[in-house]
């Protein structure tokens, strides 16, 4: 369990669009779903997310429009 954890958490921090953050967090929180896992067991994972989230919002460049 804690393996798949780690593989989540890396797999949230190795994101290189916002459409692959979103498909992981999908992913995860079915996951979480499945395995009814505690805030505590969820929290890594949750902050990677964040984390990965506002360094993908500050690469978003302006529209032409």
């Amino acid at each position: 369990m804690e393996q798949q954890i780690a593989r989540f958490e890396k797999k949230m921090k190795s994101c290189n669009s916002m459409t692959d953050l979103l498909i992981a967090m999908s992913s995860w929180q079915s996951f979480c779903e499945r395995n009814m896992l505690t805030e505590e067991q969820r929290k890594a994972v949750d902050q990677a997310y964040i984390e990965a989230e506002s360094r993908l919002i500050t690469q978003v460049k302006p529209s032409l429009w």
